[in-house]
């Protein structure tokens, strides 16, 4: 299936979404270290102690994944005049559909960034989102449900073929119709 074009950037009233940038490297390294406490548990490229230089070669390896169809495209969601980066939001094309994951800076949790980003890009993308979390991620659950999504089950994962994942389904987002010209 040809997937939507997705778009470059992408502004909600309180975030703007934006393609992988090197620009963006110290504010990325900072959002990372600050919170691997939160992302250590979930996710496992998660570490205290990232590099400028290690962030910079992650960036230009997503740009660069835009380019292939079938890897992830990884959106980093920042506040509106770029001073810091809230989370990432990635979307990897499969069967007709996508499968999104994400990931939010701690500083900017719980007051709904993340939500709104997510619901924005959903909305821009045409097609059904799957998304798994961990068992014990009550919050990305919570975040999930918040957007839209829906349980949809159980599933295992290559991560962890032991232990059964929630399963998340978001169904496209729904269009007006375009007005009749003969009408």
């Amino acid at each position: 299936m040809p997937y939507p074009s997705l778009p470059h950037t992408l502004s909600t009233p309180r975030t703007r979404l934006i393609r992988p940038d090197t620009a963006i490297a110290e504010q990325l390294r900072q959002a990372l270290l600050g919170s691997y406490a939160l992302h250590a548990p979930f996710l496992a490229w998660a570490k205290p102690d990232w590099t400028l230089e290690e962030v910079r070669e992650s960036l230009q390896l997503s740009a660069s994944e835009f380019l292939d169809p079938a890897a992830e495209k990884r959106f980093f969601v920042l506040q509106p005049g770029g001073e810091a980066v809230i989370g990432c939001i990635g979307l990897r094309p499969g069967n007709d559909e996508y499968e999104v994951g994400y990931w939010a800076n701690q500083a900017f949790s719980g007051h709904g960034l993340m939500r709104e980003a997510l619901i924005a890009l959903l909305d821009a993308v045409d097609s059904a989102v799957w998304l798994t979390t961990d068992i014990d991620n009550k919050a990305s659950q919570r975040l999930a449900e918040r957007a839209g999504f829906k349980a949809a089950g159980s599933t295992l994962t290559e991560l962890d073929p032991s232990t059964p994942r929630p399963l998340y389904r978001r169904a496209p987002a729904k269009r007006p119709a375009a007005p009749n010209p003969l009408a």
